[in-house]
């Protein structure tokens, strides 16, 4: 089918001439999205410094930190019991399942959770979730599947698979979710995991992480804040510099369209 395919030839100057114009465009529309990558990795990275900036032992928060002032305990410490159910139990009650695959790493939310019958339950189907709540996936952890149950979900199940945190009163969830998403909890995650096919962490492996945060629900609060409005303007630029990049894509296609049309 590819040899039957007819291509339209023109004399070869014009070949040349059109090779060259093809060059300088698709060099431009390259170093375009290269800039536009390097723009959006500069964003994610800004937002990466101020998180380390928390949750860091050493950073530019040193100074105004005191003994009396923050607090560094291991998650275990500082998390509620969290409850197990069996939907099977109740054979014809419909429930929200979220799997591992149900939360996306991008936008760090539960998506296309799953409409099932207890009787329809999947043996990993066990862990309750109320309304925020952090899931954090023990499964394939490097991949940062981390999400905040909205109320929606509230008193839906998640798979076991997940490792989900609710604090005590002495700690924001929010924080915790932001906790979760720091290069150094990650890096922790990735030395800790075990298998080579389906590499996993294990409830009690992320038990025993430490953080650092203030003793003041009023600055946690401030510092919650603060990444989330952060953390809403790198969403906007990614959504800017996806878009700049779908459009050079176009402009590519829309260019070699014309070369080989004779419009160029």
């Amino acid at each position: 089918m590819v040899e039957e395919y007819d291509i339209p030839i023109p004399p070869l100057p014009e070949q040349k001439r059109i090779v060259k114009v093809l060059d300088e465009v698709f060099e431009g529309v390259n170093k375009a999205k290269a800039n536009a990558e390097k723009n959006l990795d500069n964003a994610k990275e800004l937002f990466e410094s101020y998180l380390q900036g928390v949750f860091g032992t050493t950073n530019g928060h040193e100074s105004t930190r005191t003994k009396q002032e923050w607090e560094t305990k291991k998650l275990e410490d500082i998390l509620q019991k969290t409850e197990t159910v069996n939907p099977t139990l109740c054979p014809d009650k419909e429930f929200l399942y979220i799997d591992v695959s149900s939360v996306d790493n991008q936008t760090f939310s539960v998506k296309n959770a799953t409409l099932l019958k207890g009787k329809d339950a999947p043996s990993r189907a066990r862990k309750l979730v109320k309304s925020g709540d952090v899931i954090f996936a023990t499964v394939r952890p490097t991949l940062k599947r981390i999400a905040i149950i909205p109320k929606e979900y509230n008193g839906q199940v998640c798979s076991t698979g997940y490792f989900v945190l609710r604090g005590k009163e002495l700690i924001n969830n929010n924080l915790l979710f932001y906790f979760l998403q720091t290069n150094r909890f990650n890096e922790k995650m990735q030395k800790l995991q075990k298998g080579a096919s389906y590499p996993a962490v294990t409830d009690s492996d992320v038990k025993e992480q430490i953080v650092t945060f203030p003793k003041s629900m009023s600055e946690q609060r401030a510092i919650v804040a603060k990444l989330d409005a952060l953390s809403e303007q790198i969403k906007k630029l990614e959504a800017i510099y996806q878009q700049k990049l779908a459009g050079l894509e176009e402009l590519k296609k829309s260019v070699l369209k014309k070369a080989f049309s004779g419009d160029l």
